[in-house]
């Protein structure tokens, strides 16, 4: 019976004559979806964005202790108003008392002079400047809001001018038996006073914010203003009356 295992020759054949498989195509790469950027938002603290609206309280805690609109200041109050004018009058006696009993070398008096008019540069003109901005509200050319914020803006100029004229006239020796003289002092403390209440005035006229103000700050800020002119204008024109004669 013949032999009809396959001899390693014609495994061979068989092998090298077998067409091999063809490759295999592989499918195209699909993409991964790109995801769009975001913006990270970093915040420190808590975020609370627009606070949410609180209910009104109508109960017998919110009618007996109501909550200010707004934080007292410390010249929200007559009796604060009250010490710092005592405390000013108490300033300006010693001012007086020193400006009589010191003696000044020409070199500190010509010293004392420039910083006495530049005080009254620095005050007077800010306070002019208040009531131009004042002046144009009334004229219909600015809103209140525009004018009460740009005097208050003056108030610093304004009491740093005062301040200065007070310090420096200790050391001009002035002659305190002169009537004018007199007239002079209490002119500057007049000014003081009254502008230590126009701060009351200037924060109740913040708060109004109102295109027209209440007849009774209208009158109380006309007759600020009034007073307010009358002793810087007579504080100016006694300086130079003494200067000169």
């Amino acid at each position: 019976m013949p032999n009809t295992s396959p001899s390693p020759t014609d495994s061979t054949i068989a092998d090298f004559g077998t067409t091999p498989p063809a490759p295999t195509l592989r499918s195209p790469v699909t993409p991964l979806p790109v995801r769009p950027a975001q913006t990270v938002r970093i915040i420190w603290g808590d975020d609370r964005g627009t606070p949410p609206s609180r209910p009104v309280d109508t109960g017998p805690r919110r009618m007996l202790a109501s909550e200010p609109d707004r934080p007292l200041a410390l010249h929200d109050s007559w009796w604060a108003i009250a010490v710092a004018g005592v405390l000013a009058s108490v300033t300006v006696t010693a001012v007086l008392w020193i400006s009589a009993h010191v003696t000044v070398d020409p070199l500190l008096h010509t010293a004392a002079l420039f910083v006495h008019l530049a005080s009254l540069v620095l005050g007077f003109g800010g306070v002019l400047i208040a009531d131009y901005l004042v002046l144009v509200w009334v004229s219909g050319r600015s809103t209140l809001t525009e004018a009460i914020a740009g005097a208050h803006r003056l108030h610093l100029p304004i009491w740093l001018g005062l301040a200065g004229l007070v310090a420096s006239g200790a050391l001009l020796e002035p002659n305190l038996a002169s009537t004018l003289t007199r007239i002079k002092v209490a002119c500057v403390l007049i000014l003081t006073l009254n502008g230590l209440q126009a701060l009351i005035l200037s924060r109740r006229m913040a708060r109004a914010a109102t295109a027209s103000l209440a007849p009774t700050l209208t009158l109380w800020g006309a007759a600020t203003a009034t007073i307010s002119q009358i002793c810087w204008w007579t504080a100016v024109w006694i300086g130079f009356w003494n200067a000169e004669h």
